[in-house]
């Protein structure tokens, strides 16, 4: 071998450990650039519950106590029913989404505002709690739902915050025909709000 091709050979060694040394380099980045959105991804979410729990309990707040069985007809679920649903769905989709046991609840026993109130806050709490642990590299897992859907635990994270929206709005519609006024919107869509607007 002469100089020239010692030279060039040593130039394709240097070249490869290069790009060896960056391609790892962004492989390394984009598995913690994946780990911080999977991160946020919970944290978006945790935000979202603590938020929907205090809309929920709002919600709750201002139903006469005498109206929790109030129905605007006969195919439609009670204040009650609907509460008391939206709190065994969210423990049972909850438990199947993060692969963890459900709670132990005795549904039938929330007879009072107070009782649904308290079981609100329990379950909201249980899934944030339950989120902060999910370990967000079996996000794609695909998992079923009721035997009929297939879904990944991400998605199935968000359709189960979609679930128990669907089942507030609910009771907000019917709230109008009982005659008693939603509480204000409380802005729960956004997480910060512009403290200076000048």
């Amino acid at each position: 071998m002469n100089k020239v091709d010692i030279h060039k050979a040593f130039k394709i060694i240097v070249y490869s450990v290069v790009v060896g040394l960056l391609l790892i380099s962004c492989v390394a980045n984009f598995e913690s650039n994946s780990s911080d959105i999977k991160n946020q991804q919970i944290e978006n979410h945790i935000i979202d519950w603590e938020r929907s729990k205090s809309h929920v309990l709002a919600i709750l707040d201002v139903i006469p106590e005498d109206k929790l069985d109030f129905k605007s007809n006969e195919e439609v679920r009670s204040f009650s029913e609907e509460f008391k649903h939206i709190i065994s769905s969210v423990n049972g989709m909850t438990a199947n989404a993060l692969d963890i046991n459900p709670q132990d609840l005795d549904i039938e026993s929330l007879k009072t505002k107070s009782d649904i109130a308290d079981a609100v806050t329990t379950t909201y709490n249980w899934v944030t709690s339950n989120l902060s642990e999910f370990d967000t590299s079996r996000n794609d897992e695909v998992i079923e739902y009721f035997g009929m859907f297939r879904v990944t635990r991400s998605r199935a994270i968000s359709k189960i915050y979609e679930h128990q929206a669907h089942h507030k709005s609910k009771v907000i519609g019917n709230q109008r025909l009982a005659g008693i006024a939603p509480p204000a919107y409380g802005m729960y869509l956004f997480d910060e709000l512009i403290e200076d607007q000048d």
